[in-house]
């Protein structure tokens, strides 16, 4: 038996959701309504919502007004308020390195479903996002807000004129290519391991204007504070260092385990607490992964049971058909994802 994960998002991850809807003719407090939440509920920068709330809010919101780029418009329309204190650190750092480091530090308190984390290749480097939600096989709109709206942020914070070197979606589009080049201004391609945004390594280090050590550290205080019952419990970190690790090594309780800076043996016996198993969680990590891929994207499967730690495809589809009585292929037509168009 696997034990359930529920996620938490700040609600001001929707500002801009109800100007946006009565501006494609809708009526966001209905939408709201649907969900418990009112439009004031946008403006709190403590209240929280289940993540799979809000993300099947988007997706019902993008059909009902036959908005393909829903996601992105809400994205761009956004600002580091919708962070709350978090935003408040943030532009304040030195530098952008110092700030994805905080990035990386409290993102729980805004999402505990996402994790970001850079990886320098030389002259660039790659802002990925980690995503521990795949209970709803379609989250592409909730995908497609999270990187419109940090495109958003890096321009305020770095500058105006401030482009990505490329962007990288995991999932098939969903709108024209000529869309996604329109809001990013840069090229942007489908169907990878992770969603990622590359720039220039060189900009990490440049001074930012908005720097003010005082601010920051009196905001980093409050967060602190506030992130106290914000924490991710130990399957929530298992689970998230599990998805870092499929694929590039083992996914291995000795791993984990040393990773987190426990034993092995207290480990196991915190997951049992929780009534669950290191191998169970690695097993629904994988098969909610895979169904996601298989569905949103148009990756390869080859490829795909690669990400997803396994030796072979063949032991990949027996394990899939095995969980969900059906072979990758068949479920990915039964579920086919959106073409690439121009």
């Amino acid at each position: 038996m696997t034990a359930t994960v529920e996620y938490q998002i700040r609600t001001s991850a929707l500002k801009g959701f109800d100007v946006l809807v009565e501006d494609l003719g809708g009526d966001p407090h209905r939408l709201l309504a649907d969900y418990g939440l009112s439009a004031e509920a946008l403006k709190s920068d403590l209240q929280s919502m289940n993540i799979r709330d809000f993300v099947q809010l988007l997706e019902i919101s993008a059909t009902t007004l036959g908005c393909a780029d829903f996601g992105l418009r809400l994205g761009a329309s956004q600002d580091f308020r919708i962070l709350g204190p978090l935003g408040v650190v943030l532009r304040h750092c030195r530098t952008p390195r110092e700030a994805l480091h905080s990035a990386r530090s409290f993102v729980c308190f805004h999402n505990q479903s996402e994790y970001w984390d850079y990886h320098s290749h030389g002259a660039v480097t790659a802002l990925q996002r980690y995503e521990n939600f795949y209970d709803i096989t379609d989250t592409r709109q909730y995908r497609e807000l999270a990187l419109s709206a940090c495109y958003q942020l890096c321009r305020v914070l770095i500058r105006p004129g401030f482009r990505f070197v490329r962007l990288e979606f995991s999932h098939a589009p969903l709108s024209p290519l000529s869309t996604y080049r329109r809001y990013f201004k840069t090229d942007v391609t489908f169907n990878h391991e992770h969603d990622a945004l590359w720039l220039e390594t060189q900009l990490l280090d440049e001074p930012l204007r908005s720097q003010n050590d005082a601010v920051k550290t009196a905001a980093m205080a409050y967060l602190r504070e506030l992130i106290q019952d914000h924490e991710l419990d130990v399957v929530q970190q298992v689970s998230l260092l599990i998805q870092q690790t499929l694929g590039v090594q083992e996914a291995s309780i000795e791993n984990v385990s040393q990773l987190l800076g426990l034993n092995k043996r207290t480990l196991q016996r915190q997951l049992k607490q929780r009534g669950v198993t290191f191998k169970e969680l690695v097993n629904s990590l994988r098969m909610r992964s895979a169904c996601w891929h298989l569905q949103s994207s148009t990756m390869d499967i080859t490829l795909l049971s690669e990400i997803l730690g396994y030796s072979d495809v063949s032991g990949f589809s027996h394990a899939f058909r095995k969980a969900q009585g059906i072979s990758p292929l068949g479920w990915r037509k039964a579920r086919k994802a959106s073409p690439v168009t121009k």
